[in-house]
């Protein structure tokens, strides 16, 4: 029997988030916005939903399929070329970012291990807020936004390392070979997939054209990309980069832009997407927030120009004029996923307080919230 009680939170965020959504999209912003005030709202301001594991894992599939979506929109051939740039401005960010974050929480806590903390929660961008915004503006295939889905690709390689150093650092176990074994074998994740996944793949996607079932042309590249996210999250690779992958790999069959995208598109946006970054949004703390509030600005300002400086400035280099220079680094500051799952592991292993926990997540959903709102200012 299914607990109404779910259901009704699923539609209170569902309304809540889909009505913001086109009001921020009326006021000229992006509708991910008004989602994710629509997600404070059900929360914290209003106390109608409540933080709920198996909400979460179903809100869960919209990062999924966002990533999908855009997976099947990029194609490698068209960003390839960036490969080198962009892992050079994704480690520049993280850098600035990384030390950003340390000299903060050292100086407000006089702690190395907070600073530590949140200095490596800081390092890695949000992508899935980072496209969505690009994708709002209509830039995902510009020069500039090109670059920046190559840096985020990079960006998350450099999040998915140091959180498995962070890992080793708290069972103070770190292992100079392991660290190495575990990039390598990341990279010949991305390597596989991109080659001889390519070819299995669309080959198996080509022999279900001619059904007469249409909508098995949803099923099977669901199946497949739900295939691919478990064994990403089993070599300690984000789900979400392995949906983006496969996504990209099936972006070369003939059938996906007139027939699985729109598919994929329907469900997605319909329903899952503006569940996750509702849902993203009500564990927001508000009557805590005014004990750390200054750490938290201090978090925002500091994480916003580390980005803009690491990755967007020194963009220039790479000969992309001022007007991209500008959306590459705003692009790069919304923090995310990496952030809260390094802050619970934190938490739990009673490095970081829960007040410096609250501050982590108020800064990431700021961060969240502003990156669309500074790039509507980007002329």
């Amino acid at each position: 029997m299914i607990d109404v009680s779910l259901l009704l939170a699923i539609a209170v965020l569902l309304l809540l988030a889909k009505t913001f959504g086109e009001i921020a999209e009326r006021l000229k912003m992006s509708s991910l916005v008004g989602e994710v005030f629509g997600g404070i709202l059900a929360g914290p301001v209003l106390h109608l939903v409540k933080p709920d594991l198996l909400l979460e894992q179903i809100a869960g599939i919209g990062v999924i399929l966002f990533f999908f979506i855009v997976g099947l929109s990029t194609k490698f051939d068209d960003i390839k070329k960036d490969v080198y740039a962009g892992s050079i401005l994704a480690i520049l960010g993280s850098a600035f970012s990384g030390l950003a974050g340390f000299l903060v929480g050292y100086i407000f806590t006089n702690d190395f291990n907070i600073g530590l903390i949140l200095g490596i929660a800081f390092l890695s961008t949000s992508s899935a807020i980072a496209i969505r915004a690009l994708v709002d503006r209509g830039e995902f295939h510009s020069k500039s936004g090109k670059m920046l889905v190559m840096i985020n690709m990079a960006d998350d390689v450099i999040g998915i390392v140091a959180l498995s150093l962070l890992t080793m650092y708290i069972a103070q176990n770190i292992q100079i070979w392991q660290t190495a074994l575990l990039f390598f074998g990341i990279l010949g994740f991305f390597f596989f997939i991109l080659t001889f996944g390519s070819r299995f793949i669309n080959g198996f996607l080509s022999l279900f054209q001619k059904m007469h079932d249409e909508q098995i042309l949803l099923s099977v590249p669901i199946a497949i990309m739900l295939i691919f996210v478990y064994f990403s999250e089993n070599i300690i690779l984000a789900g979400v980069t392995g949906a983006f992958l496969v996504g990209m790999v099936m972006s070369k069959s003939q059938v996906t832009e007139p027939v699985i995208i729109p598919k994929i598109k329907t469900m997605g946006y319909g329903f899952f997407i503006p569940l996750f970054f509702a849902y993203s949004a009500i564990v927001f703390d508000i009557v805590s927030l005014y004990q750390s509030f200054w750490l938290i600005i201090a978090l925002v300002i500091s994480g916003i120009l580390a980005k803009i400086l690491g990755s967007g400035f020194f963009s220039r280099f790479y000969n992309f004029k001022k007007r991209d220079q500008w959306l590459i680094g705003v692009g790069m500051v919304p923090r995310g996923e990496y952030g809260i799952i390094i802050g619970q592991i934190a938490l739990g292993a009673v490095i970081i307080t829960a007040q410096v926990y609250t501050a982590l997540i108020a800064a990431i959903i700021i961060t969240i919230v502003l990156t669309p709102i500074l790039m509507r200012l980007i002329k």
